[in-house]
């Protein structure tokens, strides 16, 4: 399915192939129109002005590359590009988009929607999606997939209108969010699902750091829905031993309150408190070294 090279967009210019483009161009103009090239992308977080874990960012968008394509992309540009915008913004924290086909890159800040501290501190609603990414670990715009994305997203659930959606395949197992990694805590134990069945997120791999320094172990292993009920039904009038939570650059770490109608104590569990933890201070010290 066609895809347009630009959404939701915010400034009024990009640059496409180290040019300074206004979006009401002629040339801008044409960005919107959907494009049957393959078309892969970054999304990259900046805060203090500092594009986050920039240069895992740049090695997956050449993986996605080489396993389709195959053509030379140049991350010291793009990253000049992007700092170059940032900069002219006079913005401190925000999302840059890497937009790359064939024939042409471009740079653009684009919009990002932030959780609020509620949802830090009380957990995010979910739905969920049944449904199996092609080629998963290849990032690219893939219109069937955002249309069912979009479509679960706007169903109300009892708790309310979801933030984030849960894929799950065939058998049931919850594997991944709709623009995240999806995580299940259960006493010391971190599982996450096999890395072939997901996108490698460039927050994961900070997040698994943050595993190791929080003093828990990370499994691979994956969830139906019935059996993290029963794990939820099994705990006892303490702090809660099981926590589901989510992960991506736009926002971190974030507990999982409910799935669907299923409500769980995510954000009361003490060890995603302090994985919480571990994990900022794994950015604090990027942002410290990139200033």
């Amino acid at each position: 399915m066609a895809y347009p090279l630009v959404e939701g967009n915010i400034g009024k210019y990009c640059t496409l192939n180290g040019e300074k483009v206004a979006f009401d161009s002629p040339d801008g103009s044409r960005l919107f129109v959907p494009t049957e090239e393959i078309t892969y992308y970054e999304s990259v977080r900046f805060q203090q002005g500092i594009l986050l874990f920039w240069e895992d960012h740049m090695e997956r968008l050449k993986k996605s590359v080489s396993a389709k394509e195959d053509f030379p992309i140049d991350p010291d540009t793009y990253h000049f590009a992007a700092q170059s915008m940032i900069w002219d913004s006079g913005m401190s924290d925000g999302n840059v988009r890497i937009v790359i086909t064939k024939s042409l890159w471009l740079v653009y800040l684009s919009n990002m929607t932030y959780p609020t501290d509620e949802m830090y501190k009380n957990g995010i609603v979910t739905t969920n999606l049944q449904w199996e990414r092609v080629e998963p670990h290849v990032k690219v715009f893939r219109g069937d997939y955002k249309k069912a994305v979009a479509e679960a997203s706007s169903r109300e659930t009892k708790f309310g209108m979801p933030y984030e959606v849960i894929l799950s395949g065939k058998d049931g197992k919850l594997v991944e969010g709709g623009r995240s990694n999806f995580f299940v805590l259960y006493k010391d134990t971190v599982y996450s699902p096999s890395e072939d069945l997901i996108l490698i997120g460039i927050t994961r791999k900070y997040v698994k750091d943050a595993i190791t320094e929080a003093g828990l172990t990370l499994e691979e292993g994956a969830f139906t829905m019935e059996e993290l009920v029963r794990l939820e039904t099994e705990e006892d009038d303490g702090p809660p031993k099981l926590a589901l939570f989510v992960t991506s650059s736009p926002f971190d770490i974030l507990p999982v309150h409910s799935v669907e109608d299923q409500e769980f104590r995510s954000a009361e569990c003490p060890k995603l408190v302090k994985l919480m933890e571990s994990y900022q201070k794994i950015v604090h010290r990027y942002i410290e070294l990139h200033k």
